[in-house]
């Protein structure tokens, strides 16, 4: 494009802008009725400078009629005025802007400069499928266009909620020289593992002039080893610290242990917001504040119960006294009504479970116990140990395993594994009690309970054929198939693999598990209920309350099979051994498939 041509442009909008400023420069003393006034001055200084500047855009065009460059220079400055939401809205412009963009279409229809253009008008996942779309056939796209085209693309991603594609799109842009996708990039990189890589791209790129990049660059050092990584990055633009997401900052400052900055980055940021309650209170308990850790506590919040709870957990265990203040006593009082009502539960079952023994013995029915040392009040010991223990061990081992338990977080698996593992460890000791009595062939078997593994094997098989056809019925209704239960034990799979490797994995979940529900359910409890009522109803008690302590609606009807099976193989033999075997062959399967599949 001829050089003084684009001096006009240039000039052109530089009037445009000035003659806009000197227009809204607001006077020191206007009265209401200058107001109206200025106010039309401003439009009609405002319209005269679109005009010129117009005017001065489609003079450049007539002299160079085949610029491609400074014809979409024309539609992006119409696109400007001529968006109702831009805030320097001028009518005339609405129209004229999207003629302008058909005519590039029509005149250029495979120019770089047209579909990069166009891009820039739309947002989130229509911009990401657009960039997909076009990034098929520019391969032969000069470098700076493909690289604009990634960048848009890789931000459309950003935006709609695919990191992982917008990380892979940004890094083929910084490789190709746009530095404004750097954090973007290093945080793909991180996820991916390669730490290495994504410290040397962010230590070599300048320091960036754009808060969000310098954000996302913070969020992927606090990958690194180093844990001055994080506010190194935050630091190389001092200018921007005060702009950059709050959140990236108070983690790169608690991360370096200066929790009193990261207080004060957050102090105004949104308090409703779990994730953002969760790091306020993180950095208050840094920072010895507990009387400000104490008001991050609602335990009446109830989609966030599960936060609350770890976090009332967390700060009773730290500094018992604030139990008093105003916003933990009601977590006191759900507390002990909760462990209160987790106590008494067992009693919803047992105790007319008694009465109808009574009546069966009057009437002279009385029943046959499985196991004649164990009666209801075992039973119900079993029960609330179940119950109760576990969870107690576990809020009181590492408080904040329980929000990640109910929400699954992976991040967390292995801290989540050793307070389970400590929880499950105390629940089998505080069984031992109960157990007190029972003979060596009712635990281990004899030559009948070993007669009957292929009765076991049968048993599984048809396990497995029942798992096969919930999850085949609920997919074809479009059930979501994913839970609690699923996502935990997921992530216990993950964490034990972490800790001691996979047998580690194996042993808690598919050997001390299954030993302590047996323990509790085809021992305890059924034995217990077996000495007043029916089997068939004190096997199908037991296997109610089995599959609804897994809480997993999907797999209801497997937990409930499996618990019926195992009661009956107890029946049968006079032993847990059998059922214990069954569970610990269909716990051993599904922990063996989530370790093929990390």
């Amino acid at each position: 494009m001829d050089t003084r041509v684009a001096w006009r442009a240039l000039c052109a909008a530089a009037a445009l802008f000035i003659g806009q400023a000197q227009a809204t420069e607001p006077g020191h003393e206007l009265a209401s009725a200058q107001a109206g006034m200025a106010i039309g001055k401003v439009e009609e200084a405002t319209q005269r400078a679109y005009d010129d500047a117009l005017a001065t855009l489609d003079a450049a065009i007539r002299q160079a009629p085949g610029d491609i460059e400074l014809a979409v220079s024309r539609c992006r400055f119409l696109e400007f005025y001529g968006n109702p939401e831009g805030g320097r809205w001028i009518p005339a412009a609405e129209d004229a802007r999207a003629s302008c963009t058909r005519e590039l279409r029509e005149r250029w229809p495979n120019a770089p400069q047209v579909a990069l253009f166009e891009m820039e008008t739309l947002y989130g996942e229509e911009a990401a499928k657009r960039g997909e779309a076009i990034l098929k056939t520019a391969d032969h796209w000069p470098p700076s266009s493909r690289r604009e085209l990634l960048s848009q693309t890789s931000t459309g991603h950003e935006f709609s909620g695919n990191p992982e594609r917008s990380g892979e799109l940004a890094l083929l842009a910084v490789r190709l020289g746009d530095a404004s996708r750097t954090g973007a990039a290093a945080q793909y990189l991180a996820s991916q593992k390669k730490l290495d890589e994504a410290a040397a791209l962010l230590a070599k790129a300048a320091p960036s002039e754009n808060p969000m990049d310098v954000a996302a660059r913070v969020k992927a050092a606090l990958a690194f080893p180093d844990p001055k990584a994080g506010l190194l990055q935050l630091r190389r633009q001092p200018k921007l610290i005060e702009f950059v997401d709050r959140e990236a900052a108070a983690r790169a400052y608690m991360r370096v242990g200066d929790f009193a900055s990261a207080q004060r980055v957050l102090k105004d940021v949104c308090i409703k917001c779990e994730a953002t309650r969760s790091l306020k209170f993180e950095a208050a308990m840094g920072a010895r504040d507990y009387a400000g850790a104490a008001k991050l506590v609602d335990l009446t919040d109830r989609p966030n119960f599960a936060g609350h709870l770890s976090r009332f957990t967390t700060l009773a265990m730290a500094a018992p006294l604030t139990l008093v203040s105003p916003s933990m006593l009601p977590g006191v009082a759900i507390c002990l009504a909760w462990l209160l009502v987790l106590l008494l539960a067992p009693g919803v079952v047992l105790v007319p479970a008694h009465y109808r023994g009574l009546a069966r013995r009057l009437k002279g029915k009385a029943s046959e116990p499985l196991f004649p040392a164990v009666g209801l009040w075992r039973a119900w010991y079993a029960g609330a140990v179940a119950l109760i223990v576990p969870m107690l061990v576990v809020l009181l081992v590492r408080p904040e395993a329980m929000a990640d338990m109910f929400s699954g977080n992976a991040a967390a698996s292995a801290q989540m594994f050793r307070a389970f593992l400590i929880a499950e460890i105390t629940a089998l000791v505080f069984i031992v009690p109960p157990l007190v009595g029972m003979t060596r062939r009712q635990f281990l078997g004899d030559r009948t309970a070993l007669r009957t593994w292929w009765i076991v094997l049968l048993m599984w098989a048809a396990l497995l054929a029942i798992g096969w056809m919930l999850t085949v019925v609920q997919m074809r209704l479009g059930v979501n198939l994913e839970t609690n239960q699923t996502r935990m034990v997921a992530a216990m799979v993950e964490g034990g693999a972490q800790l001691g490797g996979p047998m580690l994995s194996l042993l808690i979940l598919a050997l001390v598990g299954p030993v302590f529900e047996e323990l509790v359910f085809r021992g305890l409890l059924l034995g217990g209920l077996s000495r007043h009522i029916s089997f068939g109803w004190a096997n199908t008690l037991q296997a109610l309350g089995f599959a609804a302590m897994h809480d997993d609606p999907p797999r209801f009807l497997y937990y409930f099979a499996m618990g019926l099976f195992g009661g009956w193989l107890v029946k049968r033999t006079g032993s847990l051994a059998p059922a214990v075997a069954l569970h610990v062959l269909n716990n051993a399967v599904a922990v063996g498939v989530l370790l093929g599949l990390r």
